[in-house]
């Protein structure tokens, strides 16, 4: 029997809303989890496998970043989902574009579902405004379901 897979993208504002939403999809679907990171501010460093292994280098050389930290905080998340949800969780962290590496994962996964966070903010709408959003891009061109999760307060 094979078991399903759901993406979920983990970014940084929206991690627990998401993740917390996928991961109780996941345990109701009987489904592994597959968290995927993906930093828009580095590119690889050579060819991408998908495995989240890969070097990275950043877009701006002079720009800080703590790759190591911001990887370790999304694991400490994932290890509370696992004992929580009681579900298997994998965790890939990429770089590029988010919602090109969240459909390529589920790609090679097999993923029945992909979970992202809605934009929120003055930032994600001009972001959205320049790039367009993830999860419209992958509404736009994926064969599976997504579910945008949303991650701030309600309009009045």
């Amino acid at each position: 029997m094979t078991t399903d897979t759901i993406v979920v993208g983990a970014h940084a504002r929206t991690t627990d809303t998401v993740l917390s939403t996928a991961a109780r999809f996941a345990a109701r679907l009987s489904a592994r989890l597959v968290v995927v990171r993906v930093d828009d501010s580095r590119v690889p460093a050579e060819p991408d496998d998908g495995s989240g292994r890969g070097a990275t280098v950043p877009l701006d050389p002079d720009e800080y970043d703590d790759v190591v930290a911001d990887r370790s905080a999304l694991e400490a998340t994932v290890a509370r989902l696992r004992t929580d949800v009681q579900i298997t969780v994998d965790v890939r962290v990429l770089a590029g574009d988010p919602g090109k590496a969240l459909a390529r994962v589920a790609a090679d996964t097999h993923a029945v579902m992909i979970v992202v966070g809605s934009s929120n903010g003055p930032a994600a709408g001009l972001k959205a405004a320049l790039h367009g959003s993830t999860a419209s891009f992958l509404m736009h061109h994926q064969l599976v379901p997504v579910l945008v999760v949303p991650v701030s307060e309600a309009w009045p």
